[in-house]
């Protein structure tokens, strides 16, 4: 059986989590194909979309891959829709390929399928895009299409064309109450974005009933969507009262309003000497980020002291980690990478003493600690292919990016003999 899963907008993290999530899910028994706007997904077991989708942040809508063809056929199409109709004939069209496909073609597609419906004295009706090849979430949940009707999704490979059924979306809905409906809430820049707290919880690999650490909590948000996702033992910890106080009022809040069970204990804490309230060895994963530095602007020699205090901290909490860690389990951390801009002009260079013209660059700095890491007793997971191993989160223009990391305790993880 083949699954189509349609990646978001960082496309290596979402192959990275996808790659987890069904390793967790299904044990190594299917293939992975990547193409450039999507991932195929092939396994003889059974998957369920509406939970698979529910619980991966960084794929946009999954379903399962119906056919293979050379080249698109309107009586095909037509075929298909009909296999799938409901009271009315209502479907949808979304076209996914290396270049962009041209919405105009889809709208004569659409028209084209109209036409052919009514030769039969069938009514029936679509959904278009305006300016993009496939149809977005929020349309297809406005419109209650996968209720009422069907979308097909096109997925375009060099020599042929798979056929797809769209079978779950985002949930859009839920994680728009979960980000701004909560009891402690501050709107503002900075806060772990609900999706990539997904992605990172996936990224850890942990089973359902393991322990799940998050000793920089905040607010909840890591915590929370591990609640959401059904991992049954939750800790959490921080260094300010306020954040410890709307965490719980967070995490009782969305039992209740989502009826979830979970065991959860947070408390006041600093990440350096957490290792003295938790018994040793006793956490499956730690997912966490911690304290990035200002969001400020600040310029080459404040970060460089930003630098400097952060990779002690970052490096105390490792030593921490490595306490209260179990043999095997992953650390899913963010370091922050700081990123100066040059200053805008209506000149893309600057001139020297000497007269020559230097172009001005972005630059970024890291923090320089992944070797003390490992020497404190941790491998490193990559989830790139690069000299440092890791996948940045980010937008245009943020001063402070998202730099993602696996860490894994070494030694011998022991397995019960039940």
């Amino acid at each position: 059986m083949q699954s189509f899963f349609i990646l978001g907008r960082i496309k290596e993290l979402s192959i990275q989590e996808l790659q987890k999530f069904a390793e967790i899910r299904i044990g190594r028994d299917f293939e992975l194909k990547i193409d450039s706007k999507f991932a195929i997904l092939e396994t003889d077991k059974k998957i369920d979309y509406q939970i698979w989708q529910k619980e991966l942040g960084g794929i946009i809508k999954c379903g399962e891959v119906l056919k293979e063809v050379k080249k698109i056929s309107l009586e095909e199409i037509k075929k298909i829709i009909l296999d799938f109709k409901k009271e009315k004939i209502f479907f949808g069209l979304s076209f996914y390929a290396e270049d962009d496909f041209p919405p105009i073609k889809i709208r004569e597609y659409s028209v084209s399928l109209k036409k052919l419906f009514k030769q039969e004295n069938l009514s029936a009706s679509f959904l278009l895009t305006k300016d993009k090849p496939y149809l977005q979430t929020f349309t297809l949940l406005k419109n209650k299409l996968l209720e009422k009707g069907v979308e097909l999704v096109f997925l375009m490979r060099k020599e042929k064309i798979l056929i797809g059924r769209t079978k779950a979306l985002q949930s859009v809905k839920e994680e728009a109450e979960f980000d701004f409906s909560r009891p402690a809430h501050e709107i503002k820049e900075g806060l772990i974005p609900p999706k990539l707290a997904k992605i990172m919880i996936n990224l850890a690999q942990a089973k359902k009933e393991d322990k799940i650490l998050d000793p920089f909590c905040g607010s909840g948000t890591i915590l929370g969507q591990a609640l959401l996702m059904g991992y049954q033992d939750l800790t959490g910890a921080d260094l300010g009262e306020k954040a410890i106080s709307g965490a719980k009022k967070n995490l009782a809040w969305l039992k209740t309003k989502f009826e979830k069970e979970s065991q959860t204990k947070i408390f006041l804490s600093d990440v350096r000497e957490i290792w003295r309230k938790i018994p040793p060895a006793s956490f499956g994963a730690i997912v966490t980020e911690p304290y990035l530095g200002p969001i400020r602007k600040l310029n080459e020699q404040k970060i460089k002291e930003e630098i400097l205090n952060l990779s002690s901290l970052y490096l105390q909490a490792f030593a921490s980690f490595k306490r209260i860690l179990k043999p095997g389990g992953r650390v899913v951390i963010i370091f922050p990478v700081f990123k100066i801009y040059p200053i805008k002009s209506s000149r893309s260079e600057v001139s020297t003493e000497g007269g020559q013209f230097n172009r001005v660059k972005e630059k970024e700095y890291y923090l320089p600690i992944l070797e003390e890491i490992l020497k404190i007793g941790f491998q490193q997971e990559k989830i790139k292919e690069s000299a440092r191993g890791s996948l940045v989160y980010s937008r245009p223009g943020q001063r402070v990016l998202r730099e993602i990391f696996v860490f894994k305790k070494k030694g011998q993880v022991h397995f019960s003999s039940r």
